[in-house]
């Protein structure tokens, strides 16, 4: 690690001064002379260290204080350095200077924690025509951020949240006027930001360039508060909103936005991992792609209908927390034979629903000829309305729960499959474990079914339980095809002796671990996978120094940081 510059030296945070390489100047200026491929590989990489770098530029930063052509240099080198601008430090001379040289070279901008009240020192930088992100939480004055925005032409992804302030309203199309390039959209509002839709009488006011927009209201009574800004989005692609419109609003929606392919209409906010899977309508016909809603909130036909509508675009459907969903005049649907799902890959579906619904579900299975992958089921608690078409069709990918309950359905499909040997479809399961019991062992048909490739564990609750540890056991005894495991959960079991027996699998190729934290005695376990070919850890890195570790011991270690991805 490179050692601690001597920031007494008054000499070591002048960017005016010319560096030199003699003694009475501590400054060194060789890494102009460097190859650019050396500064950004070996010299980024030893300041940051690990991870996306991130830069707070109202701290001390020694090594951004060098000189001017070393910080110009080396935040052109590396492109991701992410700059915070907060108020937990008052700005300093020499932070100012330093600000105003890396502005022009800043792509990626947070004004966080309050940090908009030092907006008035990026007006002294002239045009930031290298930001194309900014995040910013709305402190300052309408005036400031209005001029800002004049400042950041090249903007692409703009990420505002808007607090409960009548001093500060929230003027959309103000605000998009002075953003001709923005692409993404993402904005969050406290539940009684003051609203000003000024312009919205100029229905032909639009924003084609915006194709991606994710927004909340933590009021879910102002739940249509984002529709008639949404109207002027013809080129949208994609559309997250918290807290679902109603029926109507969303029929404006779908009017004004025929481009439309994903759709999440879900408090899981969190589209992130496909976004970027978005098909020109030059090669495909339009309509939804990805349909992903809380089930709460619809009652009667807007999901049937929407469905239908896009029959023959649907590819993925999600629908969550659906307890009370029902379908009153189901038979309308069941009886109709002229519509096909032939583009549906991937249906995830409530573990209890009503039984109407249940029964439209089974009838949309049966006109996918081509549905590849089903989860979220508890088919026991489904009254058997959907075991019967299961049985008999060539799931690649099928999820199921694991609960206390008698699941005799759940063990008469799995147990079918075992039959099959060679013969069975299922190539990925999906588990989602609420508990494992030895004595209602249908889980335990898993490590026998010799064609399965990819196991996905979620874990409901993070208490310890023996059985865990058996079935875990099994599974590297067994399953001699398995190639790749994913923990996928926002809790981990609270002790990591299963995860060892992993280790122990001949064949096992990759594992990926998708949560929240990762524990250092969970570090220490993964040691034993040196030799996989790829170990991919997803969460909110908090100990880098237990990541460097385990880094050290694992050669195809890649991680990312959910906190900066």
């Amino acid at each position: 690690m490179l050692s601690p510059l001597d920031t007494v030296d008054s000499n070591c945070e002048q960017p005016n001064v010319l560096a030199s390489t003699t003694a009475t100047k501590k400054c060194v200026d060789f890494v102009r002379d460097l190859p650019w491929e050396i500064v950004k590989s070996y010299i980024v990489p030893r300041i940051f260290g690990e991870g996306r770098p991130v830069a707070r530029l109202n701290q001390p930063y020694p090594y951004l204080d060098v000189s001017r052509t070393w910080t110009k240099r080396i935040v052109s080198a590396y492109g991701s350095i992410h700059f915070i601008l907060g108020v937990g430090h008052p700005l300093s001379d020499n932070h100012r200077m330093r600000l105003r040289v890396v502005a022009p070279c800043i792509k990626s901008l947070s004004l966080t924690d309050l940090g908009a009240y030092n907006i008035h020192e990026l007006f002294k930088c002239d045009q930031l025509l290298s930001l194309t992100k900014l995040n910013i939480e709305v402190t300052c004055s309408q005036e400031a951020l209005l001029q800002l925005l004049e400042t950041t032409p090249n903007l692409t992804h703009l990420d505002m949240t808007f607090y409960d302030n009548p001093q500060i309203p929230f003027a959309p199309f103000d605000i998009l006027d002075r953003c001709p390039q923005v692409i993404r959209l993402n904005l969050m509002l406290y539940p009684n930001v003051v609203i000003d839709m000024t312009h919205n009488s100029e229905l032909s006011r639009i924003y084609g360039n915006i194709t991606h927009l994710q927004a909340v209201c933590q009021n879910e009574e102002r739940r249509d508060i984002f529709v008639p800004l949404i109207q002027h989005f013809p080129n949208l692609r994609l559309l997250s909103l918290t807290h679902p419109p109603s029926s109507t609003s969303m029929s404006t929606i779908h009017q004004h936005c025929p481009k439309l392919q994903q759709l999440f209409l879900s408090d899981e906010h969190e589209p992130h991992e496909i976004q970027d899977d978005i098909k020109e309508e030059e090669d495909d016909i339009p309509g939804l792609r990805l349909l992903s809603i809380d089930a709460r909130y619809y009652y009667g036909d807007y999901i049937p209908e929407t469905m239908i509508r896009h029959h023959a675009t649907l590819e993925s459907l999600v629908l969550k927390k659906g307890i009370r969903l029902s379908i009153p005049h189901v038979e309308t649907y069941l009886d109709r034979q002229d519509v096909e799902f032939k583009q549906l890959r991937s249906l995830t579906i409530p573990d209890v629903s009503q039984d109407s619904f249940m029964r439209f579900i089974d009838w949309v299975i049966q006109h996918a000829p081509n549905l590849q992958s089903i989860e979220g089921m508890d088919l026991t608690a489904h009254g058997h309305i959907l075991s019967n078409t299961l049985r008999h069709r060539p799931f690649k990918r099928i999820g199921l729960h694991c609960t206390l309950q008698r699941q005799e359905d759940e063990y008469l499909f799995l147990y079918r499959h075992v039959r099959l040997g060679a013969q069975s479809s299922i190539e990925e399961i999906k588990c989602i474990i609420h508990c494992i019991d030895e004595y209602r062992p249908w889980i335990f048909f898993i490590p026998r079914l010799t064609q399965l490739k990819t196991l996905e564990l979620c874990f409901v609750y993070d208490n310890p339980f023996f059985e865990l540890d058996l079935f875990i056991n099994a599974v590297s005894e067994g399953c001699i095809g398995l190639e790749k495991v994913i923990v996928k959960s926002t809790l981990l079991p609270s002790f990591s002796d299963w995860i060892r027996h992993l280790s122990k699998h001949r064949n096992l190729q990759e594992m990926i671990i998708d949560t929240t934290d990762i524990p250092d005695h969970y570090m220490i376990a993964l040691l034993g996978f040196s030799h996989l070919k790829l170990l991919h850890l997803k969460y909110h890195i908090k100990n880098w120094d237990s990541l460097k570790r385990l880094k050290y011991g694992i050669p195809n270690l890649v991680y990312t940081d959910k906190l900066y991805p």
